[in-house]
């Protein structure tokens, strides 16, 4: 109720029926109640979240890490730093630089350049301390977010660094070793390479060799560190062995718990193609596996596929909810070898309702755009417009049916409470909604202390 509406009621009170005067206690009364309802309807003014029916309960006890710096693609420059904070709190909680962290979230690693040397920084992201840094020569970075410069084991033992350079020719590698906080070896190698990943021993070096013909086309390499050496042939599906040759970016990645694999998918809009790329980081099998995903007519809707792993490792999700389509991927973890059993076993389609996308809509940049409930039995993931779930169970069947979730509205990134009851949805330019993730209702945005967030990069108690 506003202030004014509250001062019309009284006004009207005071004349009482047929223009009678109530008695002064009436007044009395209508003025107290007046100073108490005043100061609520002021203070509702004041909440910078809204909501759409019944409000949803703010989980008790975690934080949101959130990315917070939107980079649409075709930007640069945009300074990004992780915001911890309640979501039921406009304050933050912790302050962190953007870098690399384990798989677990408990460490985070960066690297800044100045001048001519780098320093390296490693921080417990639960309480925000510094644990070690060291610096090296040469110029590397943390920042960008993708694999080309900067990858780290999954435990966060082994950090590589490829530095800065604009030579095609020639390419120097760092390989770092976090735990004892000193640089192990300096690999100098004639070409023009891109990092890709570093196994879980720090013996194997995997690599991106960019062909520069023209054609966008470059071979994964294998580099080991101990025989000092780079393998000699290129690594490639053994099903396909006649072809080395790569192309495409790649839009997101997943890693076996263990961090024996990486799963990353790859789009390549001018040729209107997409894949998993699964490769097993074991320098003793320098084999890898692709899975062509589905595409449509238009290849400017490939960049909203994303990708998430199921939490026994078992199965892999594809999901593309501009395409209207979700592949289930079976993955075989009984060793290296068998990663050629690997393979679709479900594909589900669904109508989109895509009719027009703006350009806005065409850069846009998922991160984290698909996720997995606790029990594996629902799949959430962010689409063109608003959010889709499905039963994972019915993804084989015809009984597959779609619930779309904050419809008319734009996402790039979703996560789930720990408790599971709350869905977050990330929009750069409104905030934070959070909904029930059991019946989608109870819409709430929140803005907190974020400018442009980009995703919920992890949630921790």
């Amino acid at each position: 109720m506003t202030a004014l509406r509250l001062v019309v009621n009284i006004h009207h009170a005071q004349e009482g029926k047929e223009g009678e005067v109530m008695p002064k206690k009436s007044l009395l009364w209508l003025a107290v109640m007046l100073s108490v309802l005043l100061p609520l309807a002021a203070a509702c003014g004041l909440d910078s979240s809204s909501s759409t029916g019944q409000a949803t309960t703010v989980p008790a006890g975690e934080n949101l890490y959130v990315l917070d710096g939107y980079a649409p693609q075709g930007t640069s420059s945009v300074e990004q730093h992780i915001v911890v904070f309640h979501p039921g709190s406009a304050s933050v909680a912790m302050m962190l630089p953007d870098g690399l962290t384990s798989l677990d979230h408990h460490l985070l690693v960066t690297a800044t350049a100045q001048g001519i040397s780098t320093t390296i920084a490693v921080l417990d992201t639960r309480n925000g301390t510094t644990l070690r840094s060291l610096m090296i020569q040469g110029t590397y970075t943390t920042i960008g977010g993708e694999f080309n410069d900067a990858v780290l084991s999954f435990d966060g033992h082994w950090l590589a660094l490829r530095q800065l350079s604009t030579s095609t020719s020639s390419t120097t590698i760092a390989l770092v070793d976090i735990q004892a906080g000193k640089l192990i070896k300096t690999v100098k190698l004639t070409a023009d390479f891109d990092l890709d990943a570093v196994d879980a021993d720090g013996s194997g070096l995997y690599l991106l060799q960019r062909l520069n013909d023209g054609t966008g086309h470059y071979y994964v390499r294998l580099y080991n560190i101990q025989e000092n050496e780079l393998y000699q042939g290129q690594i490639v599906d053994k099903t396909d062995l006649n072809d080395p040759n790569m192309t495409g970016t790649a839009m997101t990645r997943q890693s076996a718990r263990d961090g024996s694999e990486v799963y990353t998918l790859y789009t390549d809009a001018y040729h209107n193609i997409a894949f998993v790329h699964i490769l097993p980081l074991d320098p003793g099998f320098p084999f890898a596996r692709c899975i062509d995903l589905p595409v449509g007519k238009s290849s400017n809707l490939l960049r909203y596929y994303t990708l998430t792993l199921s939490a026994d490792g078992n199965t892999l999700y594809a999901a593309n909810g501009a395409l209207g389509v979700v592949i289930q991927i079976h993955l075989n973890t009984e060793g290296t070898s068998n990663i050629y059993s690997d393979q679709i076993v479900a594909t589900a389609h669904f109508n989109p309702a895509v009719s027009h996308v703006t350009q806005e809509e065409q850069a846009r940049v998922l991160r984290n755009g698909a996720l997995l409930s606790p029990d594996q039995s629902t799949l959430y993931f962010a689409g063109l417009d608003g959010i889709w779930s499905v039963k994972t169970n019915d993804l084989g069947t015809r009984h597959a049916t779609f619930t779309h979730l904050l419809v008319g509205q734009s996402f790039t990134g979703i996560a789930l409470s720990e408790d599971s009851r709350t869905l977050y949805a990330v929009d750069p330019g409104h905030g934070i909604t959070m909904l029930d993730a059991a019946t989608g209702q109870g819409e709430q945005v929140i803005q907190g202390p974020v400018h442009t967030p980009w995703d919920i990069e992890w949630i921790s108690g």
